[in-house]
């Protein structure tokens, strides 16, 4: 039976940058990621202005240009309840545009050549802990079963780590419904955020990527309308707004992040990223803090106190949580007289 110091759950950002720092404190790391090599992560794919300078910070390596996605750089432009006339544009801002599947297998790659063992089509099934970690995991040759010292579960909004440390809770998410087009109208170089409650209570949004555009918004689960309604509805305005015009139609996705919850883990077993709730409810960008609260996490592993793992953690993402909750509770009290309002300052802002 194979052992390692840390088990990793997720080969997204979280997943991978906690196996890259583990193994720069020199720790026999396992990355367990349930998909293929190159495989698809439904995800806008962009990230804030200094994302790049904290993953080098955290890291110590550049995103390379065979990830980014053109354009390369969007400004930001914001269309408010009472639309276009009453925008505010960010050109002083600028936006990431990554292809996110080629992004995440980038951070694969740079946790292999650091010594990690990644291992592909590998999901987690269930796990056990008394004095170690004894993991038990759904491979294409049958089940798999390893211990390690700690475990960290980076798998996302529907955490299965999470599940089984929390058997008992039922976490708020949102969904976010987006669809990727052919498509003519009068849209420039930016990441367009756009604001009605009629649409998305949070955010909806246009991402140019080549000769295409994403088209999505956030939504509540099990309310009316539903998902595809307030898409539809969406297009509708940005038809009137943008004279948008839909010619090909190439992939719809739903999924899930987090609203409003905060679960740092259990004993030796800590969460990051989306499966322990930090992500911006406002935009909807997770890699960011993805990646910083692997590094909190991490830094608390390798950190001997008299507080516990998780107290350490807890205290490492303090910050970052604190402002995930702000954003949280923000979101939450946006009605459209907020909606236009917040876009009026962020025009101010930006003369």
């Amino acid at each position: 039976m194979n052992h390692f110091d840390v088990v990793v759950v997720g080969g997204g950002p979280g997943g991978s940058s906690s196996s890259i720092l583990c193994a720069d404190e020199d720790l026999n790391v396992l990355l367990l990621e349930k998909g293929e090599r190159d495989r698809h992560k439904a995800c806008g794919g962009v990230l804030p202005a200094v994302a790049p300078d904290t993953i080098e910070d955290i890291l110590d390596v550049e995103i390379p240009e065979s990830v980014m996605q053109n354009p390369t750089r969007l400004g930001l432009y914001y269309v408010p309840p009472s639309g276009r006339k009453n925008r505010a544009v960010l050109d002083g801002y600028h936006i990431h545009n990554i292809d996110r599947d080629r992004f995440d297998q980038w951070l694969q790659d740079t946790a292999k050549k650091r010594g990690v063992d990644v291992q592909y089509h590998s999901k987690l099934v269930d796990f056990e802990h008394d004095q170690q970690f004894r993991i038990q995991i759904d491979t294409p040759s049958g089940k798999q079963i390893v211990t390690s010292d700690y475990l960290i579960g980076a798998d996302g909004a529907r955490s299965t780590t999470r599940q089984i440390l929390f058997p008992e809770v039922e976490v708020p998410r949102m969904l976010v419904g987006q669809e990727e087009w052919r498509a003519g109208g009068d849209f420039g170089d930016y990441f367009y955020g756009f604001f009605r409650h009629d649409i998305s209570k949070a955010y909806a949004y246009i991402i140019p990527k080549a000769n295409r555009l994403l088209i999505g918004l956030g939504a509540v689960p099990h309310t009316e309308p539903n998902v595809n309604e307030l898409l539809s509805r969406f297009k509708q305005w940005l038809t009137e707004e943008f004279g948008f015009r839909g010619l090909e139609l190439f992939n719809r996705e739903v999924w899930a992040i987090p609203f409003g919850y905060f679960y740092p883990g259990v004993g030796n077993a800590l969460l990051v990223g989306d499966a322990a709730g930090l992500c911006n409810p406002l935009s909807g960008e997770g890699i960011r803090p993805a990646i910083e609260s692997a590094e909190a996490a991490v830094f608390a592993l390798v950190t001997d106190d008299e507080t516990s793992l998780v107290e350490r953690y807890s205290r490492n993402v303090a910050g970052l949580l604190a402002m995930i909750r702000e954003l949280n509770e923000f979101v939450r009290g946006l009605d459209d007289d907020k909606m236009e309002e917040f876009v009026r300052q962020e025009a101010e802002r930006s003369l």
